[in-house]
């Protein structure tokens, strides 16, 4: 097992955090990093990845001696998360560590550098700008990590990796790590002269909870209203996907209008409201973080209950990173996508590849239920009406008669009697007299002209 392979300042810290088993990504990546392999680690989210290359990284650096490790992120937020968790690590070791992210003060963060951190975690356009500048100097780094890579390597960001890793000793260390991959990854050699050990683990990994997948069909128009309900439901805590910002800003302002508890985060907001929403979610403080897909990779936040797509994911990498976000670690979620009719059949094609069992929800009574409502709402009513049409029929035959008609006479028979005479002749006098003062209705008062 890698835990008992670790250093014992280490292992300490292992045994403190009750940590038990190692994940397959953690056992499958140690040896080879350890010996300074370059390697690909493919592995659910949730399972543990960052500790997985932190750990084997740490333990070739020499304290003192200059930034030697070098972690990259695709965002600010995880940025931030992924120094947390080598800050708490590396000070087993008496290591420093500092973050170098876009959004924050330029000035205080070439400052910090005096403090001669071995570690580097922070986003690639930041740290190349500061770079440039020759204030951090990366000719020691022994080891780079891209966190995400699959996002990293994007054609938009491709360009900026490869610009701060022609800074960088072409003898090193490169360690590439996400939940999902693409085609780029595929050219590694080509981009960055590495030969990788590709280690995937997506099959064999049973650290991941239990994970429902389900949607609720409705209009597009009645989404808000639809998670403005659940939110009435018990323990009811959930990140929501809005594909762009003027949608999220649209249902952030109905939401806030109905008091409902809740923050957004986006990438047009400042570095520091962003960490005050996620932080506020993190605590409880909020039921709802409205976000962006800025937060779908690599985010930990724990006992998240539900994951609630409010758009469609562009793309099944997509799907699985959001989904990601909620039953970590052993613990169950829910990942509920809403659907209009027309989104539904297009839904179903961006999972068909992953091979899961989409199940359809109904919100019902303050409640997820899985047999739609209607069918028992319209057979209660059913029944009500018809009970409602027994007791009116028995209640009008026992209190008033049907007024009897009068019989029509035969006028065509010779044999009328007198008394019928009589009746006829006094209905065509009523009916004469009724009509009478609707004669002169509307006409002009000769005395008011």
């Amino acid at each position: 097992m890698m835990n008992e392979k670790i250093a014992p300042e280490l292992q300490k810290y292992w045994i403190e955090l009750d940590y038990t088993t190692p994940s397959a990504i953690q056992n499958r990546v140690y040896d080879l990093m350890k010996a300074g392999r370059d390697v690909v680690g493919i592995s659910p989210t949730g399972t543990g990845k960052t500790v997985a290359y932190m750990l084997p990284s740490l333990e070739q650096i020499e304290p003192k001696a200059g930034v030697q490790l070098l972690i990259l992120t695709p965002s600010q937020e995880l940025a931030v998360q992924v120094a947390s968790v080598v800050k708490e690590w590396s000070n087993q070791l008496g290591l420093e560590v500092q973050t170098i992210i876009g959004g924050a003060n330029k000035v205080r963060q070439i400052d910090n550098l005096k403090k001669k951190p071995e570690i580097i975690v922070g986003t690639t356009g930041r740290i190349l700008e500061i770079a440039e500048t020759k204030k951090l100097k990366l000719h020691k780094v022994k080891t780079v990590i891209l966190d995400e890579a699959d996002q990293l390597l994007e054609q938009e960001q491709l360009k900026t990796v490869r610009q701060l890793m022609s800074k960088i000793p072409s003898e090193r260390q490169m360690g590439f790590f996400s939940a999902t991959s693409n085609e780029l990854m595929e050219d590694l050699a080509k981009w960055f002269n590495v030969n990788p050990e590709w280690i995937d683990v997506t099959e064999e990994d049973e650290s991941k909870g239990k994970v429902l997948h389900a949607y609720i069909e409705t209009p597009t128009r009645k989404r808000v209203e639809i998670i403005r309900r659940l939110t009435r439901m018990e323990g009811f805590k959930a990140l929501v996907f809005v594909n762009n910002v003027a949608n999220l800003t649209q249902a952030f302002e109905k939401l806030q209008y109905e008091g409902i508890s809740v923050a957004v985060l986006h990438a047009e907001k400042y570095k520091t409201e962003r960490q005050h929403a996620l932080q506020q979610f993190r605590d409880g403080k909020v039921d709802l973080l409205l976000t962006t897909d800025v937060a779908s990779r690599g985010l930990d936040i724990r006992g998240l209950p539900y994951v609630i797509q409010y758009d469609l994911p562009m793309s099944k990498e997509s799907y699985i990173h959001r989904s990601g976000r909620t039953a970590r670690m052993g613990q169950a979620g829910t990942v509920l996508t809403l659907v209009n009719d027309r989104e539904r059949r297009e839904f179903k094609k961006i999972i068909s590849a992953l091979e899961i069992t989409i199940t359809p929800l109904y919100l019902y009574a303050g409640a997820l239920v899985t047999q739609r409502p209607e069918i028992e709402e319209s057979t209660a009513l059913e029944t009500k009406i018809k009970q409602k049409s027994k007791v009116k029929k028995v209640k009008t035959k026992d209190k008033r008669e049907p007024p009897k008609k009068l019989k029509a006479p035969n006028l065509l028979s010779a044999t009328t009697d007198d008394n019928q005479t009589e009746q006829l002749a006094g209905l065509d006098k009523k009916k004469k007299h009724k009509k009478k003062p609707n004669k002169n209705k509307g006409a002009r008062n000769p005395k008011k002209e």
